[in-house]
């Protein structure tokens, strides 16, 4: 609860102690009339304080000592809030308003003992205790949600953080494997791998890091990541990519795309003009829709190929409750996957 919140809650609360007889006899009394007398008066006005005074002063002592379990000091605190409002209660209502009106709260006579005035006092001061016990249980709630919505904040942040640590690793093996193949091959196209290498180390170590990352550096690093695929496989590798929208006004979470278009290389059949391995990137007013597909290579199996994919439908949970809808089709020939997103805005 912020302190605006906790303010009118206050607020309200007092509103509800001090008018609720009033409100209940206007709806059940059409003629009934409010009046401001109690409150012009003295010891209504000094009712009000010792009411305010004793319930705040309860539920200082109630929050300091319950949720220590430090319940004998508890006890002792609000006995203590109790007799201070009887002493004070006298010292002002009984001596200072003599003083300056010349009147005293209780009516004294032969009848009137001082037991009376300090059981009577008391009684009211534990009537006032009472109602810190809802303030207590109102603070508690909103404090607990608070501390629940914070380590579900950490949970899911070291989470995330468990999850990309998995995906760099993974994502660096790859590459390095596939420019391992360039060198093997002698091929003319390793310096720039090597520079394609260079530029998706910089944003997976430095520029990923952050929550949201800006659409545009995500798309340069897909592309990067299809760049380097084409040059290891020459020009046998037949692939169609559409990019398509504003990739400057919209953000999205790093890394998050990438396993598709590795696994469409890694497990797919790139080398079928007929059956192109499909990519398309496309967005529309804040949306992104994903969308690619590639034949299978039955003669590529890797165990692990899935732990990526795996981690993104995890990190699509976290970051984007109900905002995304995943839907993958495989069988033993192509496997095509669609992901519809409604992306961040920039700030």
């Amino acid at each position: 609860m912020t302190k605006k919140q906790r303010l009118i809650f206050h607020l309200g609360f007092w509103f509800f102690i001090l008018f609720y007889n009033d409100i209940l006899q206007a709806i059940g009394n059409p003629n009934y009339e409010f009046s401001w007398r109690w409150f012009r008066l003295p010891f209504g006005l000094s009712s009000f304080f010792f009411q305010f005074a004793v319930t705040y002063a309860a539920l200082w002592v109630i929050n300091r000592y319950f949720d220590a379990k430090a319940y004998a000091r508890l006890i002792t605190g609000l006995f203590a809030v109790v007799a201070g409002y009887v002493f004070f209660r006298f010292l002002i209502e009984e001596n200072l308003t003599v003083w300056i009106w010349g009147s005293h709260n209780y009516t004294y006579s032969e009848s009137f003992t001082w037991l009376y005035y300090i059981t009577d006092s008391a009684y009211n001061g534990v009537g006032f205790l009472i109602l810190a016990v809802p303030l207590k249980m109102v603070g508690d709630f909103f404090k607990n949600e608070k501390i629940k919505r914070e380590l579900q904040t950490e949970k899911t942040s070291a989470e995330l953080a468990f999850l990309k640590s998995q995906l760099n690793p993974h994502f660096l093996f790859n590459t390095l494997n596939n420019i391992y193949v360039l060198a093997y091959q002698k091929s003319d196209q390793t310096p720039a791998a090597m520079l394609k290498l260079s530029e998706i180390m910089r944003y997976m170590l430095y520029e990923s890091n952050e929550e949201k990352v800006g659409l545009i550096q995500e798309v340069k690093y897909l592309q990067n990541i299809i760049a380097l695929q084409k040059m290891r496989y020459n020009s046998d590798v037949f692939i169609e990519t559409t990019f398509q929208g504003d990739f400057e006004s919209n953000e999205i979470a790093p890394l998050l795309l990438a396993p598709f278009v590795e696994n469409a290389f890694k497990h797919g059949e790139v080398s079928d003009r007929d059956n192109p391995v499909v990519i398309r990137f496309l967005e529309s007013k804040g949306n992104l829709h994903f969308y690619i597909k590639n034949k299978k290579n039955n003669n590529q199996k890797d165990e692990t190929g899935g732990v990526g994919l795996n981690n993104v439908r995890r990190r699509l949970d976290l970051l984007y409750p109900e905002k995304y809808s995943l839907d993958i089709f495989e069988d033993d020939a192509v496997y095509q996957c669609e992901l519809n997103l409604i992306l961040w805005n920039v700030a």
